[in-house]
């Protein structure tokens, strides 16, 4: 399904099987990987018990070796007698002689092929020096011998088997792998192994490349750039796989509702409905409460972004229940286990305490300590900050570097996980007391169908190993072990190059949108989702900003449907009066929003000179809005026009108007009226004074002319006759 043919081999009789891996849709998802490997597995018997022989599915590409000239050497050795053992078997080649070999190389030309590609080598299994066949049809027999230093189980355990693939022209060898023979007589009776496998289903976006304002406006989600066909393929291909070739195999996924979001809008609805069959089957496909991108919540409380991890949770949450019709969990009753392969510090386990997370599971590594029976984990008590407590389990670091250990052939990779979790088995076989590990996924594996068939392949029916859920294994244990040293963590905390301020700065605004978009709660998620597509630790720091800074264009998108109709001039030939303030609005959707002005010249109806209003803008039209003001002066000045979001946080438009005023304040008149009445006064009594000087001037003019007079002209003894006055002889 979706671009994979998944080829299974036969299924032997016997309880051992081949599994068989994907075909060509799987190689272009591995594209990344470099150049196949010349020899490469897709597929094994998982695990062989008496009578068996073990098969050997291998593909062999020497482009510079003719075909008849390609041979195959296989060398088995002892089995190994510790988990170190089986680690150094993978370094290089097996060390120490081996238990049985080939003695020339088999040639590959005579092997038999296989329905989808390459060639399968068939190899008896006998125990024992003296009981191989005397004939036999196979190229090969492996005898397992008894030699010394032999592990405790024998014939029972783990035996390397090194494979090569030989020019025979020159013996030069072209290619080489390693795998396990897992020979086995456990009891159907015995205490299995449980395992906790955990995937994560995912397809992480960066950011689309410029973006244009109508594409946003359009469609917010063009801010992200479209997983390749390749990834889609592989995610689709890992569901089905899931949920066809193994629907009764225990295993436990995260989802990404991203991932979820993206495969509903480009049509992949049979994934969908695959994901809502395991969704159905909890007792068997356990979806986590997975956050909304993977993230590295360590990293988001570290930089004071808790509430964003709160947010990844719920909505992740909200797009998978919606999918897949799983019944929502609450954070009251508990969200489950918290799954990470990141290290986490006290204030990070408080946060998903308080999220609702009861359980956790981290890499083992990350902790000073934990209880243990041999190399298996068991559940704990974990302190985190403010006294907050969760149970916890340790992942096995060992096997989640399995996942990623050979990009280049996955089948390996995983059959490898299979025989380490065998090894672990046999460290204390047919025991009574339930073991458990946990094998999780690291945040660096991608979604492989060839890796995990091969994997839950060798999981279906093994007799040694049993698959769980994560929920499945705590209840295994009815209470947490207590620990000598206290369990500590030894990591986490730091910010892990995430954007902080451009995410606090977008959340913030889309937060603002949110708030006056009436009734658009689906397109503030829209742009609301695009932020925590920033946070995924899956993209590079300059992938995480370039997101972020797309999702600001989604939000200035919305936002420029919204403007003031500027570079007016409105004139008041009054005191007071009313001013039309136009809003245009060609967004499809009303507009809630805060109408703010601002002058020094005018008074507003708080009698300031600041005010505002809440305003509903009609969609699609302009919206007057009149204020009444009174002017403090005449003259031309400026009017500042700013809308915002009803709660202040994001400026949806502004301008700016020019107010001319041509009308006399009563202050003005009666100044103006005073000023006159003082010249008037002013100049009265400057008149008066000077009329009274000019008379003075002259009265002294006259008495200084009669004084100059002489006697002959009437001087001072001439008497001057004063009518009705008696004058003296």
């Amino acid at each position: 399904m979706c671009g994979f043919a998944l080829v299974l081999l036969t299924v032997l009789a016997l309880p051992g099987r081949a599994v068989a891996a994907p075909t060509t849709g799987t190689a272009a998802a591995r594209s990344a990987a470099g150049p196949a490997p010349a020899l490469v597995l897709l597929s094994q018997t998982s695990w062989v018990t008496p009578g068996q022989q073990f098969d050997l599915h291998l593909r062999t590409t020497a482009p510079s070796v003719p075909a008849g000239d390609l041979g195959l050497t296989v060398a088995v050795y002892s089995c190994l007698s510790s988990v170190s053992g089986f680690d150094q078997s993978l370094v290089g080649s097996p060390t120490g002689t081996p238990v049985s070999s080939t003695t020339s190389p088999l040639s590959v030309a005579s092997l038999d092929t296989v329905a989808g590609g390459g060639v399968n080598l068939a190899m008896p299994v006998v125990v024992g020096e003296d009981s191989a066949p005397s004939t036999s049809a196979a190229p090969f027999t492996i005898q397992l011998r008894a030699v010394g230093g032999q592990c405790q189980s024998f014939p029972s355990g783990v035996f390397p088997v090194h494979v090569q693939l030989i020019d025979t022209r020159n013996d030069a060898v072209v290619g080489t792998l390693t795998t396990h023979l897992i020979y086995t007589q456990a009891p159907a009776d015995t205490q299995r192994l449980r395992v906790g496998v955990v995937l994560p289903i995912q397809a992480t976006q960066p950011a689309s490349h410029d973006p244009s304002p109508t594409e946003l406006l359009a469609r917010p989600s063009s801010a992200l750039a479209s997983p390749s066909p390749a990834t889609i393929s592989a995610v689709s291909g890992t569901v089905s796989t899931i949920a066809t070739a193994h629907p009764t195999v225990p295993v436990t996924l995260q989802v990404s509702g991203q991932t979820v979001d993206f495969l509903s809008s480009s049509g992949h609805q049979s994934t969908l409905s695959q994901l809502a069959q395991l969704a159905s089957t909890p007792d068997v496909h356990q979806l986590t409460a997975a956050p909304f991108t993977p993230i590295d919540a360590s990293a988001l409380v570290g930089s004071g972004l808790g509430t964003e991890l709160s947010l990844q949770v719920a909505r992740g949450l909200e797009v998978v229940d919606a999918a897949t019709d799983r019944p929502a969990p609450s954070p009251a009753t508990g969200l489950g286990p918290w799954i990470t392969g990141d290290a986490l510090d006290p204030s990070t386990v408080g946060a998903l305490s308080t999220d609702g997370f009861r359980e956790v599971v981290l890499p083992t590594d990350d902790l000073s300590s934990t209880p243990a029976v041999g190399s298996t984990t068991e559940p704990f008590p974990l302190t985190g900050s403010h006294g907050a407590t969760v149970t916890a389990m340790g992942s096995d670091d060992d096997l989640s570097a399995r996942f990623v250990s050979d990009p280049g052939d996955p089948v390996l990779a995983a059959h490898q996980l299979v025989a380490e979790l065998a090894q672990l088995y046999y460290e204390r076989p047919n025991g009574t007391s339930p073991r458990a590990v946990l094998a999780v996924a690291p945040p660096s594996w991608t979604d492989d169908p060839a890796f995990v068939d091969a994997l839950l392949g060798s999981l279906d029916g093994n007799p040694m190993i049993q698959a769980s859920t994560m929920s499945q294994i705590f209840a295994l244990f009815p209470a947490p072990a207590a620990c000598r040293s206290g369990c500590r963590l030894t990591g986490g905390g730091g910010t892990g190059g995430v954007p902080v301020s451009a995410i606090r700065v977008q959340r913030i605004r889309v937060n603002g949108f949110a708030t006056s978009a009436v009734g658009m709660h689906t397109l503030a998620q829209q742009l609301g989702d695009l932020v925590l597509g920033g946070e995924a630790q899956t993209l590079r720091p300059s992938q995480q900003s370039a997101v972020v800074a797309n999702a600001g264009a989604a939000v200035d998108a919305q936002v420029g449907q919204v403007a003031v109709e500027g570079d007016l001039t409105i004139t008041l030939t009054a005191s007071s009066g009313t001013i039309p303030v136009t809003v245009v609005s060609d967004a499809s959707y009303p507009v809630s929003a805060q109408l703010v002005l601002g002058s020094d010249k005018l008074l507003f109806p708080n009698g300031e000179t600041q005010w505002s209003k809440p305003v509903l803008l009609d969609p699609g039209r302009s919206n007057v809005i009149y204020v009444k003001v009174r002017t403090r002066a005449s003259g031309m000045f400026r009017l500042d026009v700013s809308l915002r979001s009803p709660d202040g946080t994001l400026r949806l438009a502004s301008g700016e108007l020019s107010v001319r005023s041509t009308s006399s304040s009563v202050v003005g008149v009666v100044l103006t009226a005073g000023a006159v009445v003082v010249l008037a006064v002013w100049w009265v009594r400057t008149s008066r004074r000077r009329k009274a000087r000019a008379r003075a001037d002259e009265a002294a003019d006259a008495v200084r002319e009669a004084g100059s007079r002489s006697p002959d002209d009437g001087g001072p003894e001439a008497i001057e006759s004063v009518p009705g006055q008696d004058r003296t002889p």
